[in-house]
């Protein structure tokens, strides 16, 4: 790599500006009547501090105050968003579930043989279980969905629906809160599969009164809806749903129905829809009839209208929901935001602390703006000048040394090279093919060969060589401190075989070759400029070789 050059004339690029002398440092204090003009200066600015501290307070409260509410918005969006984003992805999850187990042959049997049967519906459920537990095939389809269950281990429940609405099959059968022979025509979940739709819906368990997510696909015998395959999913499993405080999930109908706080399930949001429900409606689906609305109320303020009061909490909350549409949920998060409730503590304090030092403060203002200024105009004028410095010594495209301070160079390895008797090589490369590339694909895919190549370079030699580009496609590789001139030889060729190698930039990839000319010191020249002209000699003669190649220099290259 070419980041660690041992000569004077890489370390004099990157070197840094001159550090002020003490009359620099000094000058603040030395100048006659500076410091009284700062006194002075200081005093005014005393007398008027006061009068500002006040309403400088309060602007700052207010901004704090501002700032702390946006932060709350902005992580209240981020938890809504990425709550929201896991129960959609987990609900896509259990809507396939019914819609995989619906083209189950067993069950598209089952449903074939026990879903006209009218005479289900008119006897009681003690003896539609014993017709059905009766049947070996439907046991045998019980038996598969309590395997089903086992396996998926999100589901408590999967059961088969004929079109009466008399569930056929379960995997809970024969336990005492089986489902077989219950009657569930009066579930959304029931009337949405059978018209041929995907349903969903939140109620308590007929049976178990446990609550749930409920969830059924149609089974269908070419366009016909034989019946229904419905699975529920306990809502303690979901509890990871609701992953912070002051988080809830309600239905459609605005009843709350999973919380971190399990105190806030089967609670309304203030003006709940449930309310219009009649009586059995919500005895059916709830089993209640009478619900708590949750303590949530406006925080009364003007200037930030979309904060709320929980309870008797004195802290104002930022309230966020989201609605679920295709599944008929509401995600809703409270946070809090403290810092508005102690807007008016938080002023006094800080006039109060404001005026205390506020003396001090200006006089250090004063000291380290001046400071501050000084350093920087030298920190400026130091970039200008690195800046300056590094365009007139290296290229702009490849970012390798430029032609400018190939001698010095090449006159700093002659000299290390004549103190410890090892060798130094200068290597002339040109890039074959490449004007076609240019003319055929333009200058800009041209460009990125370049510096591809320029990478390339780097890469294949040691971090104490350098490597040039002369110009165009031509490039230059200075070998230091070579035990044997032939060693150069190796270099070439690790060089061609990276150069060689195609040129992924466009599609279909650039192939491209080198030619390399070499001329060792002393044996082919004793002067930069004559190193040069025999490298480049050597260079073409490889290209007349063939192109692909290198070439040392010989006497017959004149």
């Amino acid at each position: 790599m070419e980041t660690e050059t041992p000569f004077a004339i890489a370390r004099d690029i990157n070197r840094g500006g001159e550090r002020p002398d003490a009359a620099q440092l000094t000058a603040f204090t030395s100048e006659p009547g500076l410091a009284r003009y700062f006194v002075a200066l200081g005093a005014a600015v005393v007398a008027v501090w006061l009068g500002l501290c006040w309403l400088a307070a309060g602007e700052y409260t207010a901004w704090r105050a501002a700032e702390s509410l946006a932060h709350a918005e902005h992580d209240l969006r981020q938890g809504v968003d990425d709550m929201t984003l896991g129960i959609q992805r987990t609900l896509s999850v259990f809507h396939g579930i019914p819609a995989a187990l619906g083209r189950d042959r067993a069950v598209v049997e089952a449903l074939k043989l026990f879903g006209d049967r009218p005479d289900l519906s008119r006897v009681s459920l003690e003896r539609r279980q014993a017709v059905l537990a009766s049947d070996p095939r439907l046991a045998e389809l019980d038996r598969s969905l309590a395997g089903s269950v086992a396996d998926l281990a999100v589901t408590s429940v999967i059961w088969l629906i004929n079109p009466a609405g008399d569930a056929i099959a379960a995997s809970n059968s024969g336990k005492p809160d089986s489902f077989v022979g219950t009657n569930y025509s009066d579930r959304t979940y029931f009337t949405e599969a059978m018209a041929g739709r995907f349903g969903h819906q939140f109620a308590l368990g007929r049976v178990s009164n446990i609550p749930g997510l409920f969830f059924s696909a149609p089974v269908r015998d070419g366009d016909r809806v034989l019946g229904v395959v419905a699975i529920k999913i306990d809502l303690p499993y979901l509890s990871s749903w609701v992953n912070q405080a002051n988080a809830f999930l309600s239905d459609n109908y605005g009843v709350v129905i999973l919380a971190q706080d399990k105190g806030l399930e089967m609670r309304t949001l203030p003006g709940a829809a449930v309310v219009g429900l009649s009586f059995a409606e919500r005895v059916g689906r709830y089993k209640r009839s009478e619900f708590t609305e949750l303590p949530l109320v406006p925080w009364g303020s003007a200037e930030h209208p979309s904060l709320h009061r929980w309870g008797s909490d004195g802290v104002p909350y930022v309230r966020m929901s989201t609605v679920l549409p295709e599944d008929d949920l509401a995600l809703t998060i409270l946070e809090p935001v403290p810092r508005i409730a102690t807007m008016d503590a938080d002023r006094m304090g800080l006039f109060g602390l404001a005026g205390a030092v506020g003396v001090l403060i200006i006089i250090l203002a004063g000291a380290l703006v001046h400071h501050w200024l000084d350093r920087e105009r030298s920190r400026r004028n130091r970039v200008t000048r690195e800046r300056i410095e590094y365009l007139a010594t290296h290229d702009v495209l490849t970012g390798l040394f430029s032609r400018s301070v190939v001698d010095q160079f090449i006159a700093h390895g002659i000299a290390g090279a004549t103190r410890s008797a090892r060798g130094l090589a200068v290597l002339f490369i040109d890039l074959d093919q490449f004007k076609e590339v240019n003319d055929d694909l333009g200058h800009d895919v041209g460009d990125l060969v370049l510096k591809e190549a320029a990478r390339r370079l780097r890469q294949a030699v040691r971090g104490a060589d350098v490597v040039i580009r002369q110009g165009g496609d031509e490039f230059i590789v200075l070998l230091f401190d070579l035990p044997q001139p032939g060693d150069a030889a190796n270099v070439a060729g690790k060089i061609l075989s990276v150069l060689n190698q195609p040129y992924t930039i466009t599609d279909p990839p650039q192939n491209l070759s080198a030619s390399i000319g070499i001329a060792t010191f002393p044996e082919h020249g004793e002067t930069p400029s004559l190193l040069l002209r025999h490298a480049d000699m050597a260079m073409y003669r490889a290209k007349a070789a063939g192109r692909g190649t290198y070439r040392f220099y010989g006497a017959g290259d004149e």
